[in-house]
């Protein structure tokens, strides 16, 4: 497959899936510079029309001509988790740039899969994952990296929230194993999980639990337990739900020898450390500046557009540059190997070594 040349100043998008995540793509898109979104494809022509209608772009419901368009230079896919692989193949296949949501696929032989199909095209493939561009994620990262926290003795993830049943009720594919790879660990948690992984390091071992509190009606679970090793020595908890009424913002905490740094939703709430860096006044500065974000605890459909831009972004940025992403193929893994390694634990009631 021999790519055309993309647009130096015109890049055309098309999303896949007119479910709830669909039009937030749309809307991220029309703030960038230079991206232009072109059609919807989905199943439903009503829906696929109402979606369309309502960001004055085409409807479509023929794949075929959908992925043969040589306006679309990137397709995004917001279709249901196990999708993912199959969706992305073919818009490899067709030339096209593949951005998916989180998480990348529900099994790592069809993340796998995907990653090999967009290597052999010769096309780029990005992964959603946007809570790694938030402007107090950048600072913590930097921050241990920069030995601040020094030894890091405890890295630990909370997603306590609440969906009623209503939320699965809306779409049958959620909370089960084909479609979602899962309930709450893996939809709903994976950002905390993959931001756990991304400022701590690498995991070497997760001893997990699964249970449904709530939710009796749902295939997979709505509430997950973990302790986790990493490979630096450091231990970790995560505890993921959407059990839990009201809901409440998601934390990572992380405990080192020189101090503690917390964040919760997306602001960085706790930060004491025993000298002061550069990285203090730029907390200052973010702090003066009121950046936050979105609060999904009790509802899905609250999102912060900033991160998205931001990486939506980087990733045309990639491609222009003929650099991978910031968050590639194999970096959208990381965080499904670990959600995996808890289901496996779960299932097996023994401790279960990464990677897989």
């Amino acid at each position: 497959m021999v790519l055309a040349p993309l647009p130096k100043f015109e890049v055309g998008f098309g999303v896949v899936g007119v479910g709830n995540i669909a039009p937030v793509h749309a809307q991220a898109l029309a703030s960038i510079p230079g991206a232009k979104l072109r059609a919807f494809l989905g199943r439903r022509r009503d829906a696929t029309q109402a979606m369309a209608d309502r960001f004055g772009v085409d409807a479509m419901v023929d794949a075929e001509r959908f992925f043969a368009r040589p306006d679309i230079q990137v397709v995004t896919i917001a279709t249901p988790n196990g999708t993912h692989a199959e969706l992305g193949a073919r818009a490899a296949r067709a030339g096209k740039h593949v951005l998916v949501e989180k998480p990348i696929e529900v099994t790592l032989e069809k993340a796998h899969a995907l990653i090999g199909a967009c290597r052999q095209h010769g096309v780029s493939l990005g992964v959603l994952l946007q809570s790694r561009f938030l402007p107090a994620v950048r600072l913590i990262k930097r921050a241990i990296d920069n030995g601040r926290l020094g030894r890091i003795y405890m890295a630990d993830a909370y997603v306590k929230w609440f969906r009623p049943r209503s939320y699965y009720e809306a779409a049958a594919w959620r909370g089960t194993r084909a479609l979602d790879g899962g309930g709450a660990l893996i939809n709903q948690a994976i950002h905390t999980v993959d931001l756990l992984q991304h400022v701590a390091g690498p995991v070497s071992s997760v001893f997990g639990m699964t249970d449904k509190l709530r939710h009796s009606h749902i295939e997979c679970e709505d509430a997950a337990w973990a302790v986790v090793r990493f490979r630096s020595g450091a231990t970790g908890v995560i505890q993921a739900s959407t059990a839990v009424a009201p809901g409440f913002l998601r934390r990572l905490e992380l405990h080192g020898e020189r101090g503690s740094i917390i964040l919760e939703g997306d602001e960085i709430t706790t930060w004491r450390l025993d000298n002061r860096g550069e990285e203090e006044a730029e907390l200052e500065r973010w702090r003066a500046a009121q950046l936050t974000g979105g609060n999904g605890a009790p509802d899905p459909r609250h999102v912060d557009l900033a991160c998205r831009e931001r990486q939506l972004e980087d990733f045309l940025d990639a491609i222009r540059e003929e650099r991978c992403p910031a968050i590639d193929g194999e970096e959208g893994c990381r965080a499904l190997e670990i959600v995996l390694g808890v289901y496996q634990s779960a299932e097996s009631g023994a401790p279960v070594t990464l990677p897989l």
